[in-house]
């Protein structure tokens, strides 16, 4: 919103972890709706509501407020780690957090808020990397892994995964055939899950 001196006003809320995050983003609605999300991938999971990174808020914001603008904000220098963020939900800007300084940050917010689209320096030097992961998960695989990330054990998995013992262990064994995981260690697997960027 903007006032008679066209200086940009604020009501802000912040949190720190994804299931404070989605109480305050619950509170909103289409006829109050957020105008601008600054999202940290790097939020502490809540798995009881199934959100396990600032990725899957980002997803949960963009299906209740289509036209919210989203900035991210990252660490991530993983070219198919931030594929995987642009193509979930299309932020309008995405910043590596080692690019901006504080002046940086205010331009980035102002042109997110009318609508232009702004990703730093590696952000985008991540993007024009060719792809060399041709690691292939689907929806089972990936919540195994952020479960195993997040400590969870087998009887864990059995009421999150809804798969019997046996096709579980196959997808365990799966993942460490396509991670090159020699061990049987799921601390390897999880570790590597992290390092291509698909937790």
């Amino acid at each position: 919103m903007q006032d008679q001196s066209d200086k940009l006003c604020f009501k802000t809320e912040s949190a720190r972890d994804c299931e404070t995050a989605h109480q305050k983003i619950q509170s909103y609605s289409a006829a109050k709706p957020l105008d601008l999300v600054i999202l940290d991938l790097s939020l502490p999971p809540a798995p009881q509501l199934n959100l396990y990174s600032g990725d899957d808020l980002g997803v949960c914001i963009r299906g209740q407020f289509p036209n919210t603008k989203i900035l991210v904000i990252t660490s991530y220098t993983n070219s198919h780690r931030i594929r995987q963020t642009i193509n979930a939900y299309n932020p309008l800007g995405f910043l590596n957090k080692q690019d901006v300084g504080f002046s940086n940050y205010i331009s980035a917010i102002n042109k997110v808020l009318f609508g232009e689209t702004h990703y730093s320096k590696t952000i985008i030097n991540a993007i024009k990397q060719k792809s060399l992961n041709n690691i292939q998960l689907d929806a089972y695989d990936v919540i195994i892994l952020k479960e195993l990330a997040n400590g969870s054990n087998m009887r864990d998995l059995l009421k999150l995964v809804h798969l019997s013992k046996s096709a579980i262990d196959k997808r365990k064994r799966l993942l460490k055939r396509k991670f090159n995981i020699e061990s049987n260690s799921d601390r390897d697997l999880v570790l590597a899950a992290r390092t291509n960027g698909f937790i």
